[in-house]
C-alpha cells in the first residue's frame, strides 16, 4: 500500500517548477530517492532491485564503521539503520505507477536543470553527443544533479557531513568513477580490436563489409560542466557510446548476434547505476544545506 507521502510527492512534482521540485524531493527522504529500483516498473534504465539493495545494504553497514570508530553514537547509528529498514520497506510498498512517475518527473527536472546556469560557478561548456538511445535515459536522469552535486559538495560538503564522512564520500565517487573508466576503457579497446581483425578477415576473403553510422544522434547539445568530475563522467558516456558504435559494426556484419550486444549495455547500465545513484541522493541531502544558506 502506498503511503499518502508517497501520493502527494508524485502530485506534487508532476505540477511544481525546478526549484519548487527539487525541494520536493530532497523533503520527501531516502524511500522517494530510491523508489524507481523497483524491479516490474518498465522503466528501470540499468537499474534493478539488486542495485539498490546493494546501495542499502552500503549504507547499514557505513552506519556500523562510523559507530565502530567512534565518530557516531550507538543510538545515532540505530536511526541510521532504522531509516534503511524504512526505506527498504516503503520502496517495497511503493505502486508501480508511481515509481514510474517519479522517474519520469526527476528525468523532466534534470532536461530543465540543464538550460539554468548557476551564478557564480565557474564553468566549462562541454558539447556532448550521444548516438544511441538508450544512453539518453541515463544521462537525462543521472548527469544534471551529479553536474550540480559536484560543486556543491565542494561548496557545502564541510557543512553539510562530519570531516570523517566528507572523506568517505569523496573516495567513494573517486573510487566508483575510476572503476567505470577502466571499465569502458577495457570495453572499447576490446570492442575496436575485434571489428579491426574481423574487418580485415571479411576483406581478404572479399566479402562484403556494411559501415553503419547514426545520422541522427539521440542528444547532441552544449552543457556547462561544474568540475572535473562531471567531466569525466560525461567522458565515460561518450566513450561507451562509441563503443555501440562497434557493436552495431558487429552486428550488421554478423560478427555478434543483437541479443549479446543487448546484455553488453545492460551491463554498463548496471555498472553505471550506483555512481548515478550516489551522486543524485547525495545532490539532495546537499540541498538541505544550499536552501539554509
Amino acid at each position: 500500500m502506498t503511503t499518502n507521502t508517497d501520493t502527494a510527492v508524485v502530485a506534487a512534482l508532476d505540477d511544481a517548477p525546478l526549484d519548487a521540485a527539487t525541494d520536493s524531493l530532497a523533503a520527501s527522504g531516502p524511500a522517494i530517492e530510491l523508489a524507481d529500483m523497483a524491479p516490474g516498473t518498465g522503466i528501470t534504465e540499468g537499474a534493478d532491485d539488486g542495485s539498490l539493495e546493494r546501495e542499502l545494504q552500503e549504507m547499514d553497514a557505513a552506519a556500523e564503521t562510523l559507530r565502530k570508530e567512534g565518530l557516531i553514537s550507538l543510538e545515532e547509528a540505530a536511526d541510521k539503520k532504522a531509516e534503511v529498514d524504512n526505506t527498504r520497506k516503503r520502496f517495497r510498498e511503493l505502486k508501480p505507477e508511481d515509481r514510474a512517475a517519479i522517474i519520469r518527473r526527476r528525468r523532466e527536472i534534470g532536461v530543465q536543470i540543464l538550460t539554468r546556469q548557476l551564478a557564480g560557478a565557474a564553468v566549462v561548456p562541454v558539447a556532448i553527443k550521444l548516438n544511441h538511445t538508450r544512453l539518453r535515459p541515463l544521462f537525462e536522469q543521472w548527469w544534471p544533479f551529479m553536474n550540480r552535486m559536484s560543486i556543491n559538495l565542494q561548496r557545502f560538503g564541510s557543512a553539510t557531513y562530519a570531516k570523517a564522512e566528507l572523506a568517505a564520500v569523496e573516495e567513494y565517487f573517486e573510487r566508483a568513477l575510476s572503476r567505470m573508466e577502466d571499465y569502458v576503457d577495457e570495453q572499447l579497446r576490446v570492442a575496436e580490436a575485434l571489428r579491426t581483425q574481423r574487418e580485415a578477415e571479411m576483406r581478404a576473403k572479399n566479402d562484403i563489409v556494411f559501415e553503419p553510422s547514426v545520422t541522427l544522434p539521440s542528444l547532441n547539445l552544449t552543457v556547462e560542466a561544474y568540475s572535473r568530475f562531471s567531466m569525466r563522467v560525461l567522458g565515460v558516456l561518450a566513450k561507451f557510446d562509441r563503443t555501440m558504435d562497434q557493436f552495431d559494426f558487429m552486428v550488421w556484419n554478423g560478427i555478434r548476434d543483437q541479443t549479446d550486444i543487448n546484455d553488453e549495455v545492460a551491463r554498463f547500465l548496471r555498472s553505471f547505476h550506483p555512481l548515478g545513484l550516489r551522486g543524485y541522493t547525495t545532490h539532495l541531502k546537499l540541498m538541505t544545506t544550499v536552501r539554509g544558506v
